[in-house]
């Protein structure tokens, strides 16, 4: 099979937002393990529903990114016991693309919680959607001080649970990519 495709979602477009350098490093980690790894940033498309041409491309563009991955990551911030609403409209802006495709999660808190509300919210918006979540989820709490300078998580454990995620992930792209090129 050719190398896996996995695209790491980045969930919030609040200005100031740590999820940030965890997506970065979600997706340094994602690349080392030798996958074709792209970000989508929810704050690079116009989800006001303008209807302008370019709001459009913007959105074809996302679309042609999910088609063509293997799987996902959701990274994002529990922001009032939720998730952020612009990555709601990301997720409803497709559909089919997303139908038998893996997805895992990496929740950002700046509490102790980790957002694990966010998880198991976001868990049921992408079976919704038809796509597999995956277990464990990454629950990043303090995020003020689960960085290093380097942009790495501090504790092994974290590491750990990532390590376990994209585990499983990679065998859920592996195992359905096949399956859906089998069934035509």
């Amino acid at each position: 099979m050719n190398e896996l495709s996995l695209t790491v979602i980045l969930g919030t477009a609040r200005p100031g937002r740590r999820s940030e350098g965890v997506a970065a490093h979600v997706l340094d980690v994602v690349k080392q393990r030798g996958a074709v790894a792209h970000l989508v940033d929810v704050a690079d498309y116009n989800l006001a529903g303008t209807g302008q041409e370019s709001d459009r491309h913007s959105l074809d563009h996302y679309r042609d990114i999910i088609a063509g991955s293997d799987g996902l990551i959701i990274v994002a911030p529990e922001y009032n016991h939720g998730y952020p609403g612009e990555l709601k409209l990301l997720l409803d802006s497709e559909y089919d693309s997303y139908v038998r495709k893996p997805v895992g999660f990496v929740s950002v808190s700046a509490g102790l919680i980790g957002g694990a509300r966010l998880t198991e919210q976001l868990r049921l918006i992408t079976a919704a959607l038809r796509m597999v979540p995956v277990a464990p989820a990454v629950h990043v709490t303090e995020v003020n001080n689960a960085m290093d300078d380097r942009g790495a998580f501090v504790e092994t454990s974290l590491s750990d649970v990532l390590t376990k995620m994209l585990d499983d992930l990679e065998w859920y792209a592996r195992t359905l990519t096949a399956a859906r090129a089998a069934q035509g």
